[in-house]
């Protein structure tokens, strides 16, 4: 039987597509249901180049169009080797920003000649493969001196690979730990490569008859590998060796090494995209991802100078200065890279331990001291100090090992969610924010336990009802709260809200620093309370005594410190809020006016309360009262920027208590914590939202002028908002507005 096809005629349907096309509002889609993924991958066109890595160009020889044609037996001048050795250096350090193997070093024919077929012994690594290599001087810089590096660089690839893949990290995303069926010699101890490069090393010595300033390059890139590959290698052992002089010794190379670029040549051809096709790939080639030898030592310089500053974090005094030294060290610009962060991870959660040294039980309790229960008995309870069950001591230990064990993990886990892409901080938390909801209820029920083995007494209140302190619970909202304020202040970080938005964002951003404060105020009354208790009783020692009260001083200080850093972030909102609100009246705020097709406020604000919907304390803010108060509806202007000029002035008072406070705080023996680099970052960054406090009331007088100006009016007022990242953006959290004068 034979098949009979229709003739089929094609024609262009461009003109008749983008006529049609052009009718379509921003946000319409037209979807065909009958269109399915079958009928998408079937329009896949095979022999295309963009999809067909086996597709050869007619002009491309068949029988050698698969393979390249470079020797890499050839001989190299000493140029070449540097060349050689830059490039490989830029392609693994676009790696380790995030690009694949397949696009960066596995283009290298030199690398794939050393890892496939996969070596049985470190010798079959070879360019050679079998074949006799002449023992002469031109053939030793390249299988002498280029193998040391090149397998020296993929052991230190294979570190930073494993280190990656065992912590938390989003695939395309941050890393791609994909190795396209290659091996990276992770079974090769790395003494072994270390003894390559010493031998490499000692090779170029012996020569005599090669130019000094070439012979000092290729040797520094050595001695760089040699360091570099000791400094992985010890990755997260450098918390019990608390050792970062490899790191150092890289970064002491790195100006040697950026003086001696300019004396490479690149050899181009031995770099091919067609090595893609030599690898166990389902995605369809890729172009070769190429970076400048300036950015890639940027990044390599950032990479070492951060993995030195670790070692700050590992001297552990207290969660509130290892949170904020994590912190501080994470959110650098750029962000620390996935290896840095990586090895942070494995830091902070090492071995059923904080920082390799304090128990996770510890730390927790540490942190209950610090906030809510300085010098209590539901901490010092324990259940190796009595032997009878009935005992309250007894039974509060248990109660409190019962809340260690569900709420150690959550906790750590919280710290660890700051070693993410920021995007993935903010979207992790949006989720962890509603766990905390729940642990907070938990910790309630268990707080009304706890109050009847301690026999705590009721706290009076002016208008006589009785209150108790509720510890556990109270520390548990605490958190939820900075988490609360953390996701908005990311939102404004990451350009999530829209310009007509800001004021109303800012509004409710100052709406959590407020319900915070009073929380902080009831947490404040109870810890005055007990410790006025404590003196008046004044059980055991007076050295005890001593250390209990030391510890209340040092809570209520602490407290203090999170009161001023709230009260200057609560300002700062206001003032923007208002200005925003001023702006917006008279139509200053730039507004995406293709989007009102298909949304209005009341969506947008339930989208933005989102992450808000499922947490029942502190309550979501009805949407019409969200409406009246983010507009000020009622206040005319004058009032609304005689409330800004205020708030902004309180908020550069607050910031510059801030400021003097310093980054950490005591220790629980009263002494000073010393970080220099992450005291730097953290002044740096305070100083930073100073500058923004500064331009936000430029801004805001600008207005005031403007308002009561005879000639000049808002119509004839120009408002620039500053994006993420640019000169004019002083801090990522406070999107300050431009306002300058001048035609419409």
């Amino acid at each position: 039987m034979r098949a009979v096809s229709q003739p089929v005629v094609p024609r262009d349907i461009t003109e008749k597509f983008t006529q049609a096309a052009s009718k379509l509002r921003t946000g319409q889609l037209v979807k065909d249901e009958y269109f399915t993924l079958f009928e998408a991958v079937g329009a896949l066109e095979i022999m295309d180049s963009k999809m067909d890595s086996g597709y050869l160009s007619p002009d491309e020889n068949n029988a050698q169009g698969f393979e390249d044609d470079y020797d890499v037996m050839r001989d190299l001048t000493l140029e070449e080797v540097v060349g050689i050795m830059d490039e490989l250096l830029c392609h693994e350090m676009a790696w380790h920003m995030g690009h694949p193997l397949s696009q960066t070093l596995f283009t290298s024919i030199y690398l794939d000649r050393l890892l496939w077929p996969v070596p049985q012994d470190l010798e079959d690594a070879n360019f050679g493969r079998g074949k006799a290599v002449e023992n002469n001087q031109e053939l030793g810089w390249v299988h002498i001196v280029l193998r040391a590096y090149c397998l020296g660089l993929v052991k230190c690839c294979d570190f930073v690979h494993s280190r990656v893949a065992a912590e938390y990290y989003y695939e395309e995303e941050d890393f791609v730990t994909q190795l396209y069926n290659r091996s990276l010699l992770s079974k090769f101890d790395y003494e072994l490569f270390c003894n390559l490069l010493d031998r490499a090393c000692a090779w170029i010595d012996e020569q005599s008859i090669v130019d000094e300033k070439m012979k000092s390059a290729i040797k520094v890139r050595l001695e760089f590998r040699h360091k570099f590959l000791l400094g992985l290698q010890h990755g997260a052992a450098a918390v019990q060796t608390r050792s970062t002089d490899n790191f150092k010794s890289c970064l002491s190379m790195l100006g040697t090494l950026q003086e001696s670029t300019g004396l490479g040549q690149p050899v181009a051809e031995s770099f091919s995209v067609k090595m893609q096709r030599r690898l166990a790939s389902s995605v369809p080639p890729r172009p070769m991802v190429n970076i400048s030898i300036e950015d890639a030592l940027a990044h390599l310089k950032r990479l070492c100078q951060d993995g030195v500053d670790i070692q700050e974090i590992f001297n552990y005094r207290g969660p509130c200065n290892f949170k904020v030294a994590i912190w501080t060290l994470l959110s650098r610009k750029p962000q620390p890279s996935v290896y840095i962060r990586s090895l942070l991870q494995a830091i902070i959660f090492d071995r059923s331990s904080i920082a390799g040294t304090v128990p996770i039980k510890q730390f927790l309790y540490d942190e209950l001291a610090e906030v809510v229960l300085p010098s209590s008995v539901l901490l010092e309870a324990s259940v190796d100090e009595t032997e009878m069950p009935s005992n309250p001591r007894f039974q509060i230990a248990r109660q409190m090992d019962g809340f260690v064990k569900r709420f150690s993990q959550p906790f750590v886990d919280t710290i660890r969610s700051a070693c993410l892409n920021r995007c993935r901080i903010r979207r992790n938390v949006c989720h962890t924010i509603v766990d905390w909801d729940n642990l907070q209820i938990e910790a309630e029920d268990l707080d009304e336990q706890l109050r009847t083995l301690s026999d705590e007494p009721p706290l009076l209140l002016q208008n006589g009802d009785a209150t108790y302190s509720y510890p556990l619970s109270s520390w548990a909202y605490h958190e939820k709260l900075l988490q609360f304020r953390l996701i908005l202040q990311l939102g404004f970080e990451l350009s999530i809200y829209a310009p007509e938005e800001l004021a109303g964002m800012y509004w409710y951003l100052s709406h959590i620093c407020s319900t915070h404060l009073g929380h902080i105020d009831r947490i404040r009354t109870f810890m005055v309370a007990a410790a006025k208790r404590n003196l008046a009783s004044s059980p055991g020692t007076k050295r005890l005594a001593v250390e209990r009260q030391a510890a209340f001083q040092r809570s209520h200080y602490l407290l203090e410190r999170l009161t001023t850093q709230i009260v200057a972030i609560d300002a700062f909102a206001i003032s923007l809020h208002a200005l925003y609100v001023v702006l917006a009246r008279h139509n200053r705020v730039p507004t995406a006016s293709s989007a009102q097709a298909y949304s209005n406020d009341r969506l947008r604000y339930e989208l933005r309360m989102k992450p808000f919907l499922p947490i029942t304390l502190p309550e979501l803010v009805p949407y019409d009262e969200y409406r009246r108060e983010a507009r000020l509806e009622g206040d005319g202007d004058d009032v609304v920027m005689e409330r800004a000029t205020k708030a902004i002035a309180e908020a550069r008072k607050a910031w510059e208590a801030t400021l003097a406070n310093g980054a950490f705080l005591q220790d629980s023996r009263g002494e000073a914590v010393h970080a220099p680099a992450l005291e730097e970052d953290w002044t740096r960054d305070v100083k930073d939202t100073m500058r923004a406090c500064i331009g936000a009331s430029i801004a805001i007088e600008s207005v005031n002028k403007a308002l009561q100006g005879s000639t000049t009016t808002m119509a004839n007022v120009q408002v620039n908002i500053p994006e993420t990242g640019s000169k004019s953006r002083w801090h990522d959290w406070w999107v300050v507005p431009q306002v300058l004068q001048g035609p419409s």
